[in-house]
C-alpha cells in the first residue's frame, strides 16, 4: 500500500505540472501510469519464480504506446514529445518505488519537475518551424533564389524541388525562425527576391 501510494503521489506531482500547461496527458494520466507501473512491479516481485526486472521491462514496452498517443504532428511541427517523455519518466519512477528504490524515485521525480519547470524558463526565445513554398518565374536560376532565401532565413534548407520542362521551378523549404519575426514580414521579404513570383508559408 505504501509503495503504490508513494508512486501515485510522485506521478501526481509530475502530472500536475503537465496539467497546468494544458497538455493532453495531465494529472490523472500520470497518476495512473505511476500507480500501474508500481503495482506491476510489486506483483512481479511477490510472484514465485519471477524476476521483477522482467516485469519492469514489459512496463517500459507498454508505456511506449501511451507516449506515442501523446505525440501529435501539425505540418512540420511535432507536439507532445515532452509529455511523452514525462510519461516515460513517471513509469520509471513507479517501477523504482515498486523495487524499494526510494531515493532514486524521489530524486528522479524532483529532477523531472526541475527540468519541466525551471529549464523551460532558461530556454531560448520560442522558435517556429515553417514550411516555405517558393515559386519562381520561368527561367530564374533556382540556386540563386535558394541562396537569397538562406540569407533571410539562415536555418532554411531545401527539402524538395519541383521542375517543369518549361523552366518553371518550385522550391520547398523547411525553416526555423525567431519568435519575434512575423509571417507577413517574412513573406514580403521573400517576394522581394528577384525571380520569385509567389510564396506560401505554413506552420
Amino acid at each position: 500500500m505504501l509503495q503504490v501510494g508513494v508512486a501515485a503521489a510522485l506521478g501526481g506531482a509530475i502530472g500536475l505540472e503537465r496539467e497546468l500547461n494544458a497538455q493532453s496527458a495531465g494529472l490523472r494520466t500520470h497518476i495512473l501510469v505511476a500507480l500501474g507501473a508500481a503495482l506491476f512491479t510489486v506483483a512481479g516481485a511477490d510472484a514465485l519464480h519471477t524476476d521483477p526486472t522482467r516485469v519492469a521491462a514489459q512496463v517500459v514496452t507498454g508505456i511506449g504506446f501511451l507516449g506515442a498517443g501523446a505525440i501529435l504532428r501539425a505540418g512540420a511541427t511535432v507536439h507532445g514529445l515532452t509529455t511523452a517523455a514525462s510519461l516515460w519518466v513517471t513509469a520509471a519512477t513507479g517501477v523504482a518505488v515498486g523495487l524499494h528504490a526510494w531515493v532514486a524515485a524521489l530524486v528522479s521525480a524532483a529532477l523531472a519537475l526541475s527540468v519541466l519547470r525551471l529549464l523551460k524558463r532558461a530556454e531560448f526565445a520560442p522558435r517556429r518551424t515553417l514550411e516555405l513554398t517558393v515559386e519562381l518565374i520561368a527561367g530564374t536560376p533556382p540556386t540563386a533564389v535558394e541562396e537569397a532565401v538562406q540569407v533571410l532565413l539562415p536555418a532554411a534548407r531545401v527539402t524538395r524541388v519541383r521542375h517543369s520542362t518549361a523552366g518553371h521551378h518550385i522550391l520547398y523549404f523547411l525553416a526555423r525562425i525567431e519568435g519575434g519575426q512575423t509571417l507577413t514580414l517574412i513573406c514580403e521579404r521573400l517576394l522581394a527576391i528577384e525571380g520569385v513570383c509567389s510564396v506560401d508559408l505554413a506552420r
